[in-house]
């Protein structure tokens, strides 16, 4: 059972704010989505209202998309409702496979700008180990753990705190036309994303920071190796 949907109190806000573009994964920002035959099995994990989901299915892939958030799934099965891709969508954590996986391997998984919204990190890339086949892909984009913030809004951790303070945390000085004040965010280390995704069987292939004066954004390919995490 979900545990957790923030995101639930803002779904119909966020939709419009987020829009409906490609998303930086499938628009190949730094070329980390490897190459896709028709019907290839893609896990698209926290999905939110699909947009992920949709510019996959686009390109050919057999998408499931997964949220704690019912009314973020309620948006995304509505447009696929109304433009069918053949997308299925189910609300349910990620790490609680048996809510949601039919036992079938995926042969790659995406995470398009979740991972700072996901309470447990552990439980989350342990199930993406478990459902994606041996060699399959895991790419990620995030909120840069480092960001030191700018104007635009807060830093990455705590501001009262520091770089090292991990755990969920929120503050009524982040832009107030953004999301993050809305629902707040999960702050970790570099180290703990990438310590987390070793131990659950996977190797980094590479790392992509998209030019900007401080970095913002951080892209992350990862591939599963034969054994899944215990």
């Amino acid at each position: 059972m979900a545990r957790n949907a923030r995101y639930d109190t803002i779904a119909d806000w966020y939709t419009g704010w987020v829009g409906d573009g490609d998303g930086l994964i499938a628009e190949r920002v730094g070329d980390l989505l490897p190459p896709m035959a028709d019907g290839d099995r893609v896990l698209d994990v926290a999905c939110g209202h699909g947009r992920a989901s949709r510019a996959l299915a686009r390109l050919g892939a057999d998408v499931a998309g997964v949220d704690i958030s019912g009314e973020l799934i309620a948006h995304a099965r509505a447009r696929e409702a109304s433009h069918p891709l053949g997308i299925s969508y189910h609300v349910a954590d990620v790490a609680e496979t048996d809510q949601w996986w039919d036992g079938t391997a995926f042969d790659g998984a995406v995470c398009e700008m979740a991972m700072m919204d996901i309470d447990d990190l552990h439980g989350t890339v342990n199930a993406v180990a478990a459902t994606v086949r041996p060699g399959g892909g895991f790419v990620i984009s995030m909120v840069h753990p480092s960001f030191p913030g700018n104007e635009a809004g807060l830093s990455r951790w705590p501001p009262e705190q520091s770089y090292f303070h991990e755990g969920w945390w929120t503050s009524t000085d982040h832009n107030p036309d953004g999301v993050r004040i809305r629902v707040g965010a999960s702050h970790r280390t570099k180290s703990t994303y990438l310590n987390t995704l070793i131990a659950a069987g996977f190797s980094l292939e590479r790392a992509v920071e998209p030019a900007a004066p401080v970095p913002t954004i951080l892209l992350l390919r990862c591939r599963r190796g034969s054994t899944p995490a215990a």
